[in-house]
């Protein structure tokens, strides 16, 4: 798991789990508030988890780039991660 605290690891899992498919739920832990990331088939999902529905977006660049639940940018944000895990 702590090669997922890696932000390019992590982007290069992501895309590996579209590409084949694989709706793996990887969770995160930023300033005291879980977040669940789900690549899905042609999308990808975002959402706050039990406090919002889930966001999609086309890419992981786009979710990377993109001001999400509580202003987060992931880009900019992944270094105050508290914990990763898998749901």
């Amino acid at each position: 798991m702590n090669d997922y605290y890696d932000i390019n690891y992590t982007k290069q899992k992501l895309e590996e789990y579209l590409k084949k498919g694989y709706e793996v739920e990887l969770c995160i832990r930023i300033d005291g508030n879980d977040y669940m990331i789900i690549p899905l088939k042609n999308k990808i999902s975002f959402q706050w988890i039990g406090k919002s529905s889930e966001s999609y977006y086309s890419s992981i660049s786009e979710l990377f780039n993109s001001i999400l639940i509580n202003k987060i940018v992931l880009n900019n944000d992944w270094n105050k991660i508290e914990d990763i895990w898998f749901y």
